[in-house]
């Protein structure tokens, strides 16, 4: 009887986050008696907890790409480009949703492999509201907040997502500054244009800041103290005054029938001028620590839950979000998800990076923590600004 290899594995606690690794966990340890046992962490944790700190503990590791340069500067990290192929590696790249294979990539090396690509999308109950009336632009946003009443509108904006609306709408309103993009700018670790080696530019954050600040009293109250996970429970809920958010992460749980409640249907990201514009990259990565006893095994695990078989398949059937371009543009996978990845494929093409330099995960905290403070206690966006600046000096190792 063939021994098996039991590996330890970290996740977060969503089931798009988890059911789909446990079912290729399952079908590998069919085809090669390696077996994972996986543990689930909420939200909060997987955006927050340190990666080096999960290495030490786990042999794959679930990962948000800012995390990947201060693992790396810790030797917590296994690079998978020491196990996969050049070949592989290459059509792994050629074939990613966005910037989501390369998110892992990182000082010449792939650390992790995409399980599950996503940005900020736009999202409405199906049925609830008329899709020819979702604002395609900022501006009309508040204007459906007007007609729809306060309490329509709700926005994921504790401190982590607030964040992330800021970044995303400082795209927006640079995507308007320079003109139509011929590439959306990037910096060579993907970065934009707007977000350079000291930090963010001053003007765009200004600006990007003010337009929160203003579309933060036309979305119901709770919404600062909202992660995606509670605005789309929301919104699946029939009856919830609630049925329309501007941006949240996309989940294609939500727009699968009979998952929750009631569909929620999902679009494109508003804009604020005529070319469409990307959002903040979210999704997930599968790292292995660099401390994992059977490295290997666990490398090869990465590689065949980021095969595009596996991906258009039994991770897409047990609830997953795909990594993989083909999966999102299959016409046959979108019809049993309401069309979620075509309706979204245009943000998620021009999405961006965050850095990944070490030191960013602290920035990240502390820069959310005080841009929700500051909204909390009524400080102007130029205090806020120049905070948000200040920390980026304190923190980053750029």
């Amino acid at each position: 009887m063939r021994s098996t290899t039991r590996l330890r594995g970290m996740t977060w606690d969503h089931p798009r986050g988890i059911d789909a690794l446990r079912a290729g966990s399952d079908e590998f340890e069919r085809l090669t008696g390696v077996a994972i046992d996986w543990t689930a962490r909420p939200l909060r944790e997987f955006e927050d907890t340190s990666v080096v700190e999960l290495a030490a503990r786990y042999d794959l590791v679930a990962l948000d790409h800012p995390f990947i340069g201060d693992a790396v500067a810790a030797g917590a990290l296994m690079p998978l480009d020491t196990v996969l192929l050049p070949a592989e590696l290459a059509e792994r790249a050629d074939d990613s949703a966005g910037p989501s294979n390369s998110s892992y990539h990182w000082k010449g090396r792939q650390w992790g492999g995409a399980v599950d690509a996503a940005c900020m999308v736009s999202a409405h109950r199906a049925g609830a509201v008329d899709p020819a009336g979702i604002p395609g632009r900022w501006d009309a946003v508040a204007a459906f907040a007007r007609r729809c009443g306060r309490e329509s509108v709700l926005l994921a904006a504790n401190p982590t997502h607030l964040w992330g609306t800021v970044l995303s709408l400082c795209e927006a309103v640079s995507n308007t500054a320079v003109g139509p993009r011929d590439g959306w700018r990037r910096s060579g670790d993907g970065r934009p244009d707007w977000w350079g080696d000291g930090g963010i530019e001053p003007a765009v954050l200004d600006e990007a800041v003010d337009r929160a600040l203003r579309l933060l009293p036309l979305c119901a109250p709770e919404s600062l103290r909202s992660d995606p996970i509670t605005v789309l429970e929301r919104l699946a809920r029939s009856g919830d005054p609630a049925m329309y958010t501007p941006l949240v992460f996309g989940y294609i749980t939500y727009a699968r029938p009979g998952a929750r409640g009631e569909l929620v249907a999902f679009s494109d990201a508003p804009r604020v001028g005529d070319d469409p514009v990307g959002t903040l990259t979210g999704g997930v990565g599968l790292a292995v620590s660099a401390h994992a006893d059977s490295g290997r095994e666990a490398a090869a695990f990465v590689r065949f839950v980021t095969s595009a078989k596996v991906q258009g398949g039994l991770s897409h059937d047990a609830g997953g979000q795909a990594g993989r371009r083909s999966v999102w543009t299959d016409e046959d996978v979108n019809a049993q998800v309401t069309h979620f990845y075509r309706d979204t494929l245009a943000t998620m093409d021009r999405s961006f990076l965050r850095p990944r330099s070490p030191g960013y995960p602290s920035y990240q905290r502390a820069a959310a923590d005080a841009l929700h403070r500051g909204v909390l206690n009524g400080v102007g966006r130029r205090e806020i600004v120049a905070e948000l600046g200040k920390l980026w000096r304190v923190h980053v190792q750029a």
